[in-house]
């Protein structure tokens, strides 16, 4: 399972992009506390470019982190998961959606950064969100992508 992300700076009450009216996101911060930030939460990150990174773990999936081009302060910022296609069809294993929720949890919460599933367009809400009484998020409920 494949899927990309929009993270964004904005109050807790949109629970959609399709809510989110023009200049209501907050800037990241500026381009060198941004690219900080993603360092600290994904520690073995390779920065190939000022605006694109690539962040493994281990061999199972990839995290490619995108900034805007000449934007400083930084506004926004895209994560594309991808998971090994050598693995094949299988899907994600419980213990990988831990790990990967665990990282992007340690980049967006002490940021105040917000996740969009940019397939669906919806909030993703981290396991630590989820009320008791509603279903769980899972990976396996993000919107596919190519």
């Amino acid at each position: 399972m494949n899927a990309d992300f929009l993270v964004l700076k904005i109050h807790d009450e949109v629970a959609s992009l399709n809510e989110l009216r023009e200049g209501e996101s907050k800037p990241l911060g500026f381009r060198e506390q941004v690219r900080k930030a993603v360092g600290q939460a994904l520690p073995s990150v390779r920065w190939l470019e000022d605006s694109r990174a690539v962040w493994w773990s281990g061999e199972v999936f990839s995290v490619e982190i995108g900034l805007p081009m000449d934007e400083d302060p930084v506004r926004s910022l895209t994560l594309k998961v991808r998971l090994n296609p050598g693995l094949g069809s299988s899907g994600w294993l419980s213990e990988e959606e831990d790990e990967l929720e665990n990282f992007l949890l340690g980049l967006c919460d002490p940021n105040g950064w917000i996740l969009f599933d940019l397939a669906s367009g919806r909030r993703y809400q981290f396991r630590d969100e989820v009320e008791e009484d509603e279903a769980e998020a899972t990976w396996s409920e993000v919107g596919p992508v190519n």
